[in-house]
């Protein structure tokens, strides 16, 4: 919880561009998608005894100024682009008046050790509140028993209709993790609720590459591997004296790409990774460092 308020207070003077170092892996501002569809692996999944009022207005991607069941004359909304997640308060089930609805995302896969959970929300307007929890399944399963809190967002009444926060949940202690993460919509409907809209959800962490001690290099480099020959895993390490974007990638004799190791931004630092060469032939490959100031190619041997 310290480390999230660091990075509140991190955001409320600086440019979210210079708060993040890592690379964003995976990023979904649904423009791809209909009121029909949603993204590869998501779920909807509603928690209530009753049925709703109406699953017109259950969570769906929606273009920016059309209808959204029950807002009257209020239209969706968006962050990213023309397209945003949103749900409304007429989702209340047929009895109690409750709203309680699901989408839960994707799983994601050995979460690494800075991954950061980001997304941007907008809840509420001059009449009524809003709140919506994130939750987090650690081992991926669907069952709501398996999901714990992480946190909740409350939006006053008073709130501007449509004006959109970003949202920062750090999610380190979970590393190693294969985790789902849901955005729950929980309203008692009789005084509040009116409706929430989620877009460009982000997942942010350095995959592929290690950091290696504190310390920062002097000069760009790019270390033989070892083992070398090897089979089937070798490390490969580097040298990177000031942040930039960095590729790196193993070519064949022909000059094919046979594997991205890494593909993104990376802070001052020394790093390593592991190639395995499972599934390739036995003989000489390359790989290829680039920067924006730094480019080398080194060969290694697989032996099997």
């Amino acid at each position: 919880m310290k480390k999230l308020i660091l990075l509140f207070l991190l955001a409320a003077f600086l440019p979210l561009s210079n708060l993040f170092s890592q690379p964003a892996y995976y990023t979904e501002s649904f423009e791809a998608y209909d009121t029909l569809t949603f993204p590869a692996g998501w779920m909807l999944k509603y928690h209530r005894p009753y049925g709703p009022n109406d699953w017109a207005a259950d969570w769906k991607v929606r273009d920016t100024g059309t209808a959204v069941p029950g807002l009257a004359s209020a239209l969706a909304k968006a962050y990213d682009g023309k397209k945003g997640l949103g749900v409304s308060w007429w989702m209340l089930d047929t009895v109690e008046s409750i709203a309680d609805t699901w989408i839960i995302t994707k799983q994601f896969t050995n979460l690494p050790s800075d991954a950061i959970f980001t997304f941007w929300a907008s809840g509420g307007s001059t009449s009524y509140s809003d709140s919506m929890q994130v939750l987090i399944s650690p081992n991926g399963d669907t069952a709501y028993s398996s999901f714990e809190l992480l946190e909740s967002y409350n939006w006053p009444t008073g709130s501007t209709y449509g004006n959109f926060t970003q949202k920062i949940i750090d999610l380190s202690v979970y590393v190693g993790t294969n985790p789902r993460l849901a955005f729950r919509y929980y309203m008692d409907c009789t005084t509040m609720g009116f409706a929430v809209y989620v877009d460009k959800v982000q997942m942010l962490g350095t995959i592929g590459i290690n950091p290696i001690g504190s310390n920062v290099p002097k000069e760009f480099a790019l270390h033989q591997n070892y083992p070398n020959p090897f089979n089937p895993t070798t490390k490969i390490k580097f040298d990177i004296p000031r942040n930039t974007d960095v590729t790196l990638e193993v070519y064949n004799t022909l000059g094919q790409v046979v594997k991205t190791l890494y593909k993104g931004y990376a802070t001052a630092g020394y790093y390593e990774t592991d190639f395995t060469a499972s599934g390739l032939p036995s003989g000489a490959y390359f790989y290829r460092i680039v920067t924006k100031d730094f480019t080398d190619v080194k060969k290694m041997m697989l032996i099997k």
